[in-house]
């Protein structure tokens, strides 16, 4: 699998946006003066070149159209200042970053190691060793939700966005995570798949399948207590939240468990 140029080491100006957002230029962190600019900064990067009305009615709903573009005008140039000049590009109709800038994001990066490994493995195959490696530093970016924390207050447009971004990053890695398990399953490394299927399900401990994963690794690893214990979690937290018993399927793998039952996992595939 062949990496993409534009590394984290490699690039000037460095954003993460899991979590509380930062901003490093070269060695020095960097603070802007608005929530706005990390608004419009975080727009940029996630969805790409945007058009000067998009931005200021998504940014400045409570105005009409001049005072709206006026203040993206205002927020462009302190943004630009703590960029670079060169990294930032607002024509008349169009604001983006410039092609080639050397910008590093997490969520970028992020996205991109997933875009590869989608490229590159064969859905029901175990990874390969360059797809483990992406995927585990993929997934160890998303530290925590998109912008946590951040918010504009008077901006619904924007938190709507910002909602949507960020479930689709959670969902995103989900699937990254049970892919991590699965890819863990097939290679008869059950302790390897254990932690990416507890971070699974710290993601919707209401997913079902999630607790089903988590019950067969324990079982598989030879620890039929914590697998128990598991389906006592997922039958409270299902009542709790939901006030739902478990699904057939997750109550026939607990008493298959209780009763020493459970089938054996895959043969491990080995490599060729």
């Amino acid at each position: 699998m062949e990496r993409r140029v534009g590394d984290e080491a490699m690039s000037n100006v460095r954003v993460r946006l899991f979590g509380a957002p930062q901003l490093q230029r070269g060695s020095d962190l960097v603070q802007t003066d608005t929530r706005k600019a990390v608004a419009l900064l975080a727009v940029l990067l996630l969805d790409g070149p945007q058009g000067r009305e998009s931005l200021a009615a998504l940014l400045w709903p409570e105005l009409d159209e001049q005072r709206a573009r006026a203040a993206l005008r205002r927020t462009l140039s302190p943004l630009r200042a703590a960029l670079g000049k060169s990294v930032l590009e607002a024509g008349r109709d169009l604001v983006g970053l410039a092609p080639g800038a050397s910008v590093w994001s997490d969520v970028t990066a992020f996205r991109d190691g997933l875009s590869r490994v989608a490229a590159h493995h064969s859905a029901g195959a175990p990874l390969c060793p360059a797809c483990r490696h992406e995927l585990e530093g993929a997934v160890s970016l998303a530290t925590d939700d998109f912008l946590a924390g951040f918010s504009l207050r008077d901006s619904l447009p924007f938190d709507d966005w910002q909602q949507l971004r960020a479930e689709g990053l959670r969902r995103a890695l989900a699937g990254a995570l049970a892919l991590q398990v699965a890819d863990g399953i097939a290679r008869g490394d059950f302790a390897s798949a254990l932690t990416p299927a507890r971070r699974w399900l710290e993601l919707d401990p209401l997913h079902e399948e999630a607790h089903r994963q988590l019950m067969r690794l324990y079982a598989w690893a030879g620890d039929r207590a914590a697998a128990l214990r598991q389906y006592r979690a997922c039958t409270r937290v299902l009542a709790e939240e939901l006030g739902v018993f478990p699904l057939p399927e997750t109550t026939a793998l607990n008493e298959q468990i209780q009763a020493n039952d459970l089938p054996a996992p895959p043969s491990p595939h080995l490599p060729t």
